[in-house]
């Protein structure tokens, strides 16, 4: 199964996505790596493995929508539109740019998913049973499964009419309710959030990066592309 990992952001948060990015090529062997972005450039030269597409110009979100203007942006949004933007992909991960992989995660690329539309990490205390909610943060997506039983445009028009806390993870959790199959912790360890744990693969530091978060993501800043690479 090739390896395609997916970042957004607005140009504000470049720096972080770039060292999100370095998080995980040092660490797994990728096959490619998106910046979604609202350039048609990127303000940095980038390594071969690392591929930019301008979503600025999206035509799935109505600007006029209950979630558009939220404090997420519609870059978080986005995550709802990837199986039309990677059409020629059966799987991807999608990685909000607050993580940073710690090990290798070669292996979630090939999991099985078991029928399943999305393999995430649960967050505990927004269960209730049986609903089972889950963090959108890591997001393994059978593209193929999702563009075949017309998932994503469900997505869409929920976000597109409904008003939500986390629109686009509380989209996925709704629609795909008893077709997500549960990543351990390991794969995004959100403190709280989530689970924390001893060993994570990925650390997720949901948008919180003070103390050793914040010193995590400088070390990455200095990092040189030669290196990481």
């Amino acid at each position: 199964m090739r390896r395609v990992a997916v970042y957004a952001g607005t140009r504000r948060v470049y720096e972080m996505m770039t060292c999100a990015a370095k998080s995980i090529l040092a660490h797994t062997r990728m096959d490619r790596v998106w910046f979604l972005i609202e350039d048609d450039e990127f303000p940095e030269e980038l390594p071969d493995v690392i591929s930019t597409l301008n979503v600025s110009g999206q035509s799935w979100f109505d600007p006029n929508g209950p979630n558009y203007n939220s404090r997420w942006t519609y870059m978080t949004l986005i995550r709802l539109a990837l199986p039309e933007i990677f059409a020629d992909e059966s799987r991807v991960l999608w990685l909000d740019i607050d993580t940073i992989v710690e090990d290798d995660i070669g292996d979630l690329f090939d999991i099985d998913m078991a029928g399943s539309y999305v393999a995430m990490v649960r967050e505990p205390k927004r269960c209730s049973f049986p609903f089972r909610y889950f963090n959108a943060g890591v997001c393994l997506m059978d593209l193929d499964a999702i563009r075949a039983d017309g998932i994503w445009q469900k997505w869409i028009r929920l976000v597109n009419t409904e008003p939500f806390t986390a629109p686009d993870q509380d989209a996925i959790n709704l629609i795909c309710q008893g077709e997500i199959l549960e990543l351990p912790p390991e794969y995004n360890t959100a403190g709280v959030i989530t689970q924390d744990t001893d060993e994570p693969l990925i650390r997720h530091y949901a948008g919180y990066l003070r103390g050793s978060g914040e010193e995590v993501f400088r070390q990455y800043a200095r990092e040189k592309w030669r290196v990481i690479t």
